[in-house]
């Protein structure tokens, strides 16, 4: 059996890292996938793989805080695949590690439009299709970051905190409605995004050191364990589960 067979999803922040994964797998698991990402090449080149291997999927270039552009990749899965089932709001980017009031206006304004503004229109627009199919599943991408305080990271720290809030009130908002909301809360994952804060960092041997000390399982995590847990969320595997920040980060938050 396939956990998604004959579902239609959606990925945003679908071109690398995480987003890639997870439509890969949501693909191998019977979904119809659109992929959502600003990122062309990638994302084209995911879909590409998708198809290669015998499963459906389109790119639309969507920039998730643009509510034009999210309500037109929404569209895209209704027009082409018939509806919606289930939409992993992933995209996002970070901000480099400064002091908290060195953070500019457009910095902050940035951060937090792309992943809480952007999270925010993906659920506004995505919750009507889901409720044409009957109900499905919404897994929003938080972070550990809104439960440990890892420093330097104010305005994405705040977003992610803010999207688990997001993720508690539409879970009960919608929990009547057949409609699931849930988040996931990665640590340190293997992904470009991470790669960029290690390349900022002036010693990039001791930041990465330092990211393993707070890991107690002692490495990064990677894209496809992050895609199987937004697997179980999306799917029926996880069917009375609503409201949750499921931690995924190699036991940081235990510590």
């Amino acid at each position: 059996m396939k956990w998604l067979e004959n579902k239609v999803a959606i990925v945003t922040g679908a071109g690398n890292g995480m987003g890639r994964a997870t439509a890969l797998l949501f693909a191998e698991e019977g979904a119809s996938v659109v992929l959502g990402d600003v990122d062309e090449i990638g994302g084209s080149s995911a879909v590409e793989e998708i198809i290669s291997s015998g499963g459906k999927a389109v790119f639309v270039k969507c920039d998730v805080s643009s509510e034009s552009e999210v309500k037109n990749m929404i569209a895209t899965a209704k027009r082409e695949f018939g509806g919606l089932h289930t939409i992993f709001n992933n995209a996002g980017i970070e901000q480099p590690k400064i002091p908290s009031v060195d953070v500019t206006e457009e910095l902050f304004d940035r951060v937090i439009g792309v992943n809480l503004k952007g999270t925010f229109f993906c659920c506004k627009h995505a919750i009507p299709l889901l409720l044409e199919s009957g109900g499905g599943a919404i897994v929003n991408n938080s972070s550990v970051s809104a439960f440990a305080n890892v420093g330097g990271n104010i305005s994405y720290g705040s977003s992610k905190g803010a999207i688990m809030s997001m993720t508690r009130i539409l879970a009960i908002e919608y929990s009547r409605q057949n409609i699931r909301v849930n988040a996931i809360c990665p640590g340190v994952i293997d992904t470009p995004m991470n790669q960029r804060n290690l390349d900022l960092a002036v010693d990039q041997a001791a930041t990465r050191q330092m990211w393993m000390d707070n890991t107690p399982i002692g490495r990064m995590g990677t894209p496809l364990e992050i895609a199987r847990t937004v697997l179980y969320l999306a799917s029926d595997m996880s069917s009375f589960t609503t409201g949750i920040g499921l931690l995924i980060d190699g036991g940081r938050v235990a510590t």
